[in-house]
């Protein structure tokens, strides 16, 4: 049975949990994660916990916020003039928006509030600030 070194290109199945046990990403319902160990594609410490596992071995591996999607940014919420949104986007709080930057970057905002004038987002990852803890099996190592 192979096992996951860097360079093999793996597919893992995962579900995120967190420190109440509340599930909030499970890719069962999304589809298998593929990706090559070493080339940055995912987290490093999922990188690094997958390589030397064997296929059907299943691993937990908890993830503080600076070792996952970083700590919570208060700097990243903004308030934007409502006119540099196009017309035909949907604003709604909750909602997640593609807003092009002055450098041609495009970024995912959340909605968060918004008025006649502004418009309230959250640049910050959805996960940033929490202590996760993914169950990761991984299904394939070519």
């Amino acid at each position: 049975m192979k096992i996951a070194e860097k360079g093999s290109r793996v597919k893992i199945v995962f579900a995120i949990r967190l420190d109440d046990g509340s599930v909030v990403g499970d890719s069962a319902e999304k589809s298998e994660l593929a990706f090559i160990i070493g080339k940055g594609q995912v987290i490093k410490i999922i990188e690094d916990n997958v390589s030397g596992m064997r296929v059907n071995q299943k691993k937990e591996i908890k993830i503080s916020p600076v070792e996952g999607y970083g700590e919570y940014n208060k700097e990243l919420v903004l308030r934007l003039d409502r006119d540099e949104f196009p017309p035909d986007v949907e604003l709604k709080p909750g909602r997640t928006v593609q807003y092009q930057n002055r450098d041609g970057e495009r970024v995912n905002l959340v909605v968060n509030d918004l008025d006649e004038k502004t418009v309230t987002v959250d640049a910050n990852h959805p996960l940033a600030g929490l202590n996760l803890i993914y169950e990761v099996e991984l299904i394939a190592v070519n």
